[in-house]
């Protein structure tokens, strides 16, 4: 019994200063929401262009890449960079919370714009979206 209960004890101790740290440092609070009660928007490459393109007061798009892929591939032109996909302080997207937000990752296969556009939604914004493609398909639709 013991064996158990040991390891689950050292996994619980390092991690729960880190969840309390992390709820310390926010500036607003943000609900958790689970993936499968809410469902995020998707957005075409070719909408996210339009709005690129019109320069949409209305619309912020952002890149929930690391550093490494926007090296490697680059980002949308105008896109606000967040410094995490999912624990990036709130007050890095903007203060009015209906404008409509559009995130992206690498491609299609990454998950880092749901977790960030999920983060968005937790916090009360009210259209958050993801360009599913993800900047890969936004190069592609470039050329």
């Amino acid at each position: 019994m013991k064996q158990f209960f040991y390891p689950m004890f050292v996994v619980l101790v390092g991690f729960l200063p880190s969840v309390f740290i992390s709820m310390a440092i926010a500036e607003e609070p943000v609900k958790a929401v689970a993936m499968q009660e809410i469902t995020v928007k998707e957005i075409s490459v070719q909408d996210v262009q339009k709005f690129v393109q019109e320069k949409a007061a209305n619309v912020v798009v952002l890149d929930a890449n690391n550093s490494e892929a926007r090296k490697d591939v680059g980002v949308v032109p105008g896109a606000i960079l967040l410094s995490s996909y999912n624990q990036y302080a709130i007050n890095e997207l903007p203060k009015d919370k209906n404008t409509t937000l559009v995130f992206y990752c690498y491609n299609s296969y990454c998950q880092a714009s749901h977790a960030a556009a999920m983060r968005a939604i937790g916090a009360g914004y009210n259209d958050s979206r993801v360009m599913k493609a993800g900047i890969v398909g936004w190069n592609k639709a470039k050329t």
